[in-house]
């Protein structure tokens, strides 16, 4: 990278404004900060803000530092159940907070997944896989 370039002293300085503008505004006027200040407080007080975030009531709170977001930028900081369709059968099931929990923050698994599958059908799908894979071992 070379200094003496115009462009790069201008994305330089683009990229100061825009994390001035980034920050967080907080209201000058002194009855709205404290109205802040005192929402912040009680948040805090419930265990409801996690690395600076709020938490939506009824969330399970997440712990961003044991997931493995694959070094890029997003991460949770709460769980809610979710709702979805199995592929293989068309039942209805629910992925609940503990479990998203339990897959993102201990078996490490890719925070960008969502549930497809049923445990039956899920089984069913990795039993076959290894069939195949056995069969063509074999050979």
């Amino acid at each position: 990278m070379v200094l003496d370039d115009p462009a790069v002293h201008l994305d330089h300085y683009a990229m100061r404004y825009a994390f001035k503008k980034m920050k967080k505004q907080i209201s000058k006027n002194p009855i709205k900060r404290k109205r802040e200040e005192k929402r912040i407080k009680n948040l805090k007080k419930e265990g409801r803000i996690v690395k600076g975030v709020e938490i939506p009531k009824g969330a399970l709170p997440a712990n961003p530092d044991n997931q493995d977001h694959g070094h890029g930028y997003a991460v949770k900081f709460s769980y809610t159940d979710i709702s979805y369709t199995c592929a293989g059968c068309g039942k209805k099931g629910i992925w609940t907070a503990e479990q998203q929990k339990k897959y993102f923050e201990i078996q490490k698994g890719n925070i960008y997944n969502v549930p497809r599958w049923c445990y039956k059908c899920h089984s069913r799908r990795m039993q076959e896989r290894d069939a195949r894979k056995r069969c063509i071992t074999i050979r």
